[in-house]
């Protein structure tokens, strides 16, 4: 139920009330029989509670309320035709009516209610017979003079609450749009607004990091940058989020202001600049909203860190990575076939469960402090595998140093002294 029906129901209930009071008033004066008060009754009474009921209940709350509007003007406009145009009435009803429908409908509403009065007036007329009678007593008189101003008090205290409800809700809305630009605008993230069609319609400064400004202009194609392999993929997830109101997960290629592909994951979801009458968005109305990171730095790190680790796997010699607390952080390959160790059983675990006791505690008391020192040891050593079998082994420890100086990890490089190590093959043997 629209509110203009609840608002309209109780300012009709109270008027129409007062109505009734006024105007039995002036039929007891004029002595009116008992047609005259039940017509009385049933029009100022009854009928404000049908209408609601109607309004209330029916499809388009807000239009049969307007039409219903008018239905009083005809129904006032037969009271005073009726009653031969008692000036006061007259006036107070063709006012209170008028009013009502300029300031839900303007002039044109104002428009139809006049008519709407007319029609009224002239059915009476024609079923009643012409007359004229303006004369009404004092107190009817005064009774229609407050009554009108109380009926624009009250039409205006309704308009009042209106504006400054609607002048809130703007002041909210431009906050909130302050506060959503200025994230958009100060974010890291590329942001945009598309149409269907994949034209711009609003592009963040973030953007102008990867393409130039006049490729951001609303209505310039947001696809033109985009690499041709990609180009299609795109504009098929635009339209189908736009479509469906699902959001759109993927990865793209653009080509940036200085001619370099650069990858972007990108995030994308519909949004609605105006719901359709019944409350659904139509896919008309539908614009599309991105949200993409930039991970071609992170894509080419990742390329980085996995081109070492095949190396460091494709290594002959052994390489165990610890932390600065000992903790073992990665092994290679190489670890496990000279040791014995798998890397499950080592890795999370502290470096001195794997030690061999061949050498006394000492001597890596030693080693520590000559690696904390001078940052390198390297030597031979005796060690023992998991299984038992002793073998002579040359090892490297370095320490890793940050800015400040301090140790954050040690590495160890030892490969088996005397073993055949083969680069060809990339494996050890005994």
């Amino acid at each position: 139920m629209h509110r203009i029906v609840r608002i309209n129901y109780a300012i009709r209930a109270a008027s129409f009330a007062w109505t009734f009071f006024v105007l039995g008033i002036h039929g007891a004066q004029l002595g009116e029989g008992e047609t005259f008060w039940i017509w009385l009754a049933a029009s100022f009474l009854v009928y404000p509670h049908i209408v609601y009921l109607v309004a209330r209940f029916s499809r388009d709350s807000k239009r049969t309320e307007i039409i219903c509007m008018y239905v009083d003007a005809a129904l006032l406009g037969a009271w005073s035709g009726a009653l031969q145009f008692p000036l006061w009435i007259t006036y107070a009803a063709f006012f209170s009516t008028t009013l009502n429908a300029i300031a839900i409908g303007g002039i044109p509403g104002g428009t139809w209610s006049i008519a709407a009065f007319g029609f009224g007036a002239a059915a009476a007329m024609a079923g009643l017979g012409e007359g004229y009678d303006a004369a009404t007593s004092d107190l009817v008189t005064a009774l229609c003079f407050f009554g009108s101003i109380a009926y624009s008090c009250a039409v205006g205290w309704v308009m009042y609450q209106q504006n400054r409800g609607l002048i809130e809700a703007r002041g909210a809305l431009h906050e909130s749009e302050a506060r959503y630009r200025l994230i958009a605008e100060n974010a890291a993230e590329l942001i945009g607004l598309v149409d269907e069609s994949g034209r711009w319609i609003y592009a963040s400064p973030s953007l102008d990091r990867v393409l130039d400004r006049a490729d951001l202009e609303p209505g310039a194609d947001a696809l033109a940058r985009v690499h041709p392999d990609d180009a299609d993929r795109v504009r098929i997830a635009i339209v189908r989020s736009a479509a469906s109101g699902k959001s759109q997960e993927f990865a793209l290629r653009v080509v940036d202001r200085h001619g370099r592909i650069r990858k972007l994951k990108a995030r994308m979801h519909a949004v609605a600049e105006t719901p359709a009458r019944d409350g659904s968005i139509t896919p008309a109305l539908r614009k599309v909203v991105f949200v993409a990171d930039d991970v071609t730095d992170v894509s080419e790190e990742e390329e980085r860190l996995l081109l070492a680790a095949n190396a460091l796997e494709g290594m002959t010699e052994a390489i165990m990575i610890t932390s600065a607390d000992g903790t073992v952080l990665t092994v290679n390959r190489a670890f496990t076939q000279i040791t014995g160790f798998a890397r499950d059983e080592v890795l999370g675990g502290p470096e001195k469960e794997i030690r061999n006791a061949l050498q006394p505690p000492e001597f890596y008391d030693d080693l520590q402090l000559v690696v904390q020192r001078e940052g390198y040891w390297s030597g031979s050593t005796w060690a023992r595998r998991k299984n038992g079998a002793v073998y002579r082994e040359w090892r490297s420890v370095r320490a890793v140093r940050d800015e400040a100086g301090r140790a954050t990890h040690y590495v160890s490089v030892f490969y088996e002294v005397g073993a055949s190590r083969s680069h060809e093959e990339g494996t050890l043997k005994a």
